[in-house]
């Protein structure tokens, strides 16, 4: 079975240049510096997004605007030598919750952008010519180049929760090459052992997913959403994939809620503060060492 990986925000911090979620998000708040305490970043953004309405209640919250200001910070986010252990690796599809390109730019070259989606973003991917193979990167969460589907408050990622159970359950449509598609429900998909890789939710079923650099915070629905549904898929004996979720701590709590999803949780101690070497440990975990093409 093939390999695919899912990485978010923790390998980005590895960049010299790493923009902290916590100062984008207060750069966001302008004038109104309120404490997040618990709240996750759906709620902190639905906050700013309000009190920018509430703030001007003659016309409605201008929310592009708040969008590529984000857009314009991520901009120069760099890329770092994990990214480029990664693009080396026999991997095929390649998952981000990120909207930035550093990935991108540890492969090199021009992507060709196969997606017409503006604002949800489950047929969302770019395709590069590597190494004379094709790998795809998925922006699942939006990317900077489309600030409209840049993903971050609680109505858009409900909005993404609907699309993907319509996905699900063989009820979403598209349109490709002028012509109408329909897709088959994952079930049906799953029995016939017949995938089309039309959207990034197919490969939470039909391949083994690596995740790294990735909190799995409870307000990514539509990731926990996924997780959950192969789980009930998986008690009628019809799911054949595995899933890893590497991590440096986890509490007892969310790894129990995991493994439950039967999801194997492996923890790997970060010494001395060396996330890198973390990172690196993780990777050789995932595939044989033959599979890596280039080191950084």
């Amino acid at each position: 079975m093939k390999n695919t990986i899912l990485f978010g925000n923790g390998i980005n911090r590895l960049s010299a240049n790493a923009i902290s979620w916590e100062d984008l998000l207060d750069e966001l708040k302008g004038e109104d510096a309120f404490s997040n305490g618990s709240l996750p970043n759906t709620m902190v953004y639905e906050r700013i997004f309000m009190g920018a309405h509430k703030a001007n209640r003659s016309q409605r919250a201008d929310e592009l605007a708040i969008k590529n200001k984000i857009a314009e910070s991520l901009a120069v986010q760099e890329s770092n030598e994990v990214y480029e252990l990664l693009g080396g690796m026999e991997f095929e599809h390649y998952l981000t919750t990120n909207y930035d390109y550093a990935f991108e730019k540890a492969l090199g070259g021009i992507p060709n952008k196969l997606s017409t989606e503006e604002i949800y973003s489950l047929r969302r991917s770019r395709a590069y010519e590597v190494d004379g193979g094709t790998k795809y990167l998925w922006n699942i969460h939006g990317e900077i180049d489309s600030p409209k589907s840049i993903m971050l408050g609680l109505d858009h990622y409900c909005g993404s929760v609907s699309k993907i159970d319509a996905y699900v359950k063989g009820n979403y449509k598209y349109f490709a090459d002028g012509k109408e598609r329909v897709v088959e429900s994952i079930r049906d998909k799953l029995r016939a052992d017949s995938f089309c890789n039309s959207s990034w939710v197919d490969l939470f079923f039909c391949s083994n997913v690596h995740m790294l650099g990735i909190s799995l915070d409870y307000s990514e629905t539509d990731l926990w959403w996924i997780l959950n549904k192969r789980a009930r898929f998986s008690t009628e004996k019809i799911v054949n994939n595995n899933i890893f979720f590497y991590v440096s701590d986890i509490d007892e709590q969310k790894k129990g809620l995991l493994e439950s999803f039967d999801i194997n949780v492996v923890v790997i101690d970060v010494v001395g503060g060396d996330y890198e070497g973390m990172y690196r440990a993780a990777i050789s975990k995932m595939l044989p060492s033959k599979s890596l093409i280039r080191a950084a």
